[in-house]
């Protein structure tokens, strides 16, 4: 304006007042462009890479409060979505320990804080697509896959140089095979868990003992070739380990299709309800039990159900050197402060077992450490919650009871179990509930019949499972299913497990802490409905399910016509559009009055395709 002359301006007003006008619109245009571009948690693509780290950015699968923004583009969809650099086929972004040198996290690496769930802050947040690494296949089908998967998938071999002497796995061409073994069980898996079954004299050497062991947590399980092993036996484990110096073993647990997840046992608690296992696992796992007044093995206690299970299979059980015996000493001596006692020992193993009641820990002197939790925590509360170092008494019902009060597996399964009075669930719901999703579960086989050929699903996530009523309805079918619990809903989770199913608590507004392609089928039931709820972005979320979502797999996606016609506009720039179909499913007692089914397949694609095209 100031190259006009003032005479000008004064003789022509309406100019002025044009000018002004058309000053101000383009002012507020080009706020509205920055304001967008920059705002927190919005896309951005490889052009924004931090040229100082040399380590492109490669878009955020973690999610951030949006409500403004939502609030204007709620029906605004980008013209596309960014790739990710390939160099990042195996992001995991709130496990990305080259982000936490860059932001200079001060976490402590002896307590494994590193390996815990720290997500990026909104600056650092982008959405892309993960691209699968160079050559990738569709994975094999189960059960081939427990022993054999297509190395271009996982193309990491240095865990087959290191363990070569303990039959974890072998490179054969153009594949990895799983032999069965361990760093503990050289000659398999198999082997191994009889000859536990044999320690514990269970009738005809059945790890299960007819029923009642049906949930084990195996700690740092390797390529979890245990927990493979265990499902013939009708238990199912969460195989844990961190994403450390082997950092791919879960990525090849899940490749194979074993119930694996990523996790540590350091300064959280783990995402998994007090009561929840028969039995735990440590097979050389290389953990200091002893560290901060036996926290970790208080942990343990607080997950085990009464009368529970632990097997150790590590030299301090075993070794007469010096060092070794006096660590094993000391191990027995918390125990037994803990209440526990030995139950078996043979040859380079212990099993101990945890009281039925609390009667123990009441006759203790004063001032026995380690001591019991007050009263006002909550064992069941485990989202970003600290570990206690503490114990965590039973209830007045097991106390009395001496017992978890559960039926054996598989009548656990459909059997209403006691602690659903503890959600506000009486048997009749929960009945009610197992028989709603059997049926809505049929509905969904119905649908997706013409696309799925035998064995192609096996790794199967329920990001809202609820009561576990979908992954129940599953069971007659070869597949494991993560029960994904929101934080808000966080108390029903010890249902899940109390049925004999696993699953982690999640708050869905972050990154779930698992591998790129770790599944086959993804169920969100109202996840997108509850996350707009919480002001968080929905295109963060679909970007996420993507990224754990295998090239040719399905997303069932059940909410809100409103919710289902947004996420229609994004199948194509998410390249779910191999196939889809949408329907109005039938009513039911948990259906809202506009409810709508949305079924797409992911494509196979790879970086060069897109590039060329």
């Amino acid at each position: 304006m100031k190259h006009f002359r003032t005479e000008r301006v004064r003789a022509t007003p309406k100019l002025f007042t044009y000018v002004l006008v058309g000053f101000i619109a383009l002012l507020g245009l080009t706020c509205l462009y920055y304001g967008s571009s920059f705002a927190p948690g919005s896309r951005k693509s490889d052009e924004f890479d931090d040229v100082s780290d040399n380590r492109a950015r490669t878009g955020s699968v973690t999610m951030t409060n949006r409500a403004a923004v939502l609030a204007v583009s709620r029906f605004e969809v980008p013209k596309s979505v960014p790739i990710c650099d390939s160099r990042h086929s195996d992001l995991i972004p709130c496990l990305d320990r080259n982000l936490h040198y860059q932001l200079k996290l001060k976490l402590n690496l002896t307590l494994m804080e590193h390996y815990e769930h720290h997500c990026p802050p909104p600056e650092r947040r982008f959405n892309c697509l993960v691209p699968p690494p160079t050559g990738y296949k569709i994975p094999l089908r189960w059960p081939v896959s427990r022993d054999e998967v297509w190395k271009a998938n996982i193309p990491h071999t240095h865990l087959a140089q290191e363990k070569s002497d303990q039959n974890w796995m072998v490179v054969n061409g153009d594949k990895i095979n799983f032999p069965g073994g361990g760093t503990h069980f050289h000659y398999g898996a198999d082997k191994y868990i009889v000859s536990l079954a044999q320690m514990l004299k269970f009738p005809g050497d059945k790890l299960n003992n007819g029923g009642s062991i049906r949930n084990v947590l195996d700690v740092g399980c390797g390529v979890a070739s245990f927990g493979a092993y265990l499902l013939s036996h009708d238990i199912i484990a969460m195989s844990l380990a961190p994403n450390d110096v082997h950092q791919n073993q879960i990525q090849f647990a899940l490749e194979r299709g074993i119930p694996s997840t990523l996790g540590v046992l350091g300064t959280k608690r783990l995402p998994y309800p007090s009561r929840s296992f028969e039995l735990a696992h440590c097979s050389r796992c290389r953990i200091d039990w002893l560290q901060r007044d036996g926290i970790l093995l208080l942990e343990l206690d607080r997950l085990l159900r009464p009368g529970g299970y632990f097997v150790y299979s590590s030299p301090e059980a075993y070794a007469h050197d010096t060092e070794n015996r006096k660590i094993g000493n000391a191990m027995h001596d918390l125990f037994k402060r803990m209440c526990w006692r030995v139950v078996a020992k043979r040859d380079q193993s212990v099993i101990w077992g945890k009281p039925i009641s609390n009667s123990c820990y009441l006759k203790r002197e004063a001032g026995v450490q380690p001591p019991l939790c007050p009263s006002g925590d909550d064992p069941d509360a485990t989202w970003n919650v600290s570990m206690k170092a503490c114990i965590s008494p039973y209830s007045v019902r097991m106390h009395k009871e001496r017992w978890s009060g559960l039926v054996p597996w598989p009548r656990r399964l459909t059997a209403p179990p006691p602690r659903l009075e503890e959600v506000g669930v009486t048997p009749e719901q929960f009945r009610e509930d197992t028989e709603t999703w059997r049926l809505r579960v049929i509905e969904y086989s119905k649908l997706l019949k013409p696309m799925v050929q035998k064995n192609s699903i096996r790794n199967v996530m329920d990001m809202s499972s609820n009561l576990g009523g979908f992954a129940a309805a599953l069971n007659d079918k070869d597949v494991w299913v993560m029960n994904v619990m929101p934080v808000q809903s966080s108390p029903r989770m010890k249902i899940i497990y109390d049925r004999g199913l696993i699953g982690a608590t999640h708050d869905w507004c972050e990154a779930f802490d698992t591998y790129p392609r770790t599944y086959d089928l993804i169920h969100a039931w109202n996840t997108v409905t509850e996350t707009r709820i919480r002001g968080c972005s929905i295109e963060d979320l679909l970007i996420e399910m993507d990224r754990i979502l295998r090239p040719e797999g399905f997303v069932i996606i059940r909410d809100t016509s409103d919710n289902i016609s947004y996420i229609k506009k994004y199948l194509t720039l998410l390249k779910w559009d191999k196939w889809f179909t949408e329907t109005t499913p039938n009513g039911d007692s948990l259906s809202t009055k506009d409810e709508r089914v949305l079924i797409a397949r992911k494509k196979l694609w790879s970086v060069p395709a897109i590039s060329v095209s």
